[in-house]
C-alpha cells in the first residue's frame, strides 16, 4: 500500500534538508578562514589542506580556488594555478581576485592583452582594486603604454598614498617619457616612503 505523509512529515522534510546544506557550508566557510589564516602566514602546505577540505564541503567554494590558485602560481605550478583561476572565475564571475590572479599569471607568459582584458574585469567588479590597478599598470608599462601605465599607477597613489612601489614604477614610465624631473621626485618620493634601494636609480639619473 502506498504510504501517504502527513504534512507535518513532508514539511519536516523540507527543513532537515537546507539545515543540512547549511551546516555543511558553515563548515567550508570554517576552512576557508583558517586557510586563509595560514595563507597570510606564508604557511601554504597548511593552507592548502583548509582549502581543499573547504571544496569537499562546499564543491562550488570559489573564493578557494582562487587561494588555490594563488598558492599554485606562487610554487610556479602554473597550470595548475591557471585551473584553479578558471574554476574560480567559472564558480563565481563576481570574484575580482580570481580575473586578477589570472591576469598576473597571463602576464607572467606574456599574454599582456589577455592579462590587461583580466585586469580590467576586476577593476570594474572593484572600483578601488589598488593590486589590479598596480599589475595592468605594469603591463601597460611592458608595452610601452606610458600614459595609460601612469593613469593606474596615479590611480593606486590616490588610493593608497604610502605604495612606494606604485611611484618606483610611475617614475621609471615617465623616465620613459623624458620626464625626468617628474621621474626623479617620484622616486625620490619612494626613498621618502622607505624604500631606499630607489638612490641607487636617483644616482644615476637625477642631478
Amino acid at each position: 500500500m502506498l504510504q501517504i505523509l502527513s504534512l507535518k512529515t513532508i514539511a519536516l522534510f523540507f527543513i532537515v534538508i537546507p539545515l543540512a546544506l547549511y551546516s555543511q557550508s558553515k563548515d567550508s566557510l570554517v576552512n576557508l578562514a583558517n586557510g586563509i589564516t595560514k595563507f597570510n602566514e606564508g604557511n601554504y602546505e597548511a593552507a592548502e589542506i583548509e582549502f581543499r577540505k573547504a571544496i569537499e564541503k562546499n564543491p562550488k567554494n570559489s573564493e578557494s580556488h582562487f587561494y588555490l590558485g594563488e598558492i599554485c602560481q606562487i610554487q610556479n605550478e602554473n597550470k595548475k594555478a591557471m585551473e584553479h583561476y578558471n574554476l574560480s572565475i567559472e564558480l563565481d564571475s563576481t570574484n575580482s581576485k580570481a580575473f586578477k590572479g589570472r591576469g598576473k599569471l597571463k602576464a607572467k607568459f606574456e599574454d599582456i592583452i589577455g592579462s590587461i582584458e583580466d585586469f580590467d574585469v576586476a577593476i570594474k567588479l572593484d572600483k578601488s582594486f589598488t593590486d589590479a590597478y598596480f599589475n595592468r599598470g605594469l603591463s601597460y608599462l611592458s608595452i610601452k603604454e606610458y600614459k595609460s601605465s601612469i593613469s593606474d599607477f596615479s590611480k593606486v597613489i590616490s588610493l593608497n598614498p604610502k605604495d612606494y612601489q606604485a611611484y618606483v614604477q610611475r617614475g621609471t614610465a615617465k623616465f620613459q617619457m623624458k620626464d625626468n624631473k617628474g621621474a626623479c621626485k617620484d622616486w625620490s618620493k619612494a626613498g621618502e616612503l622607505g624604500y631606499f634601494d630607489i638612490y641607487e636609480t636617483i644616482k644615476k639619473n637625477c642631478k
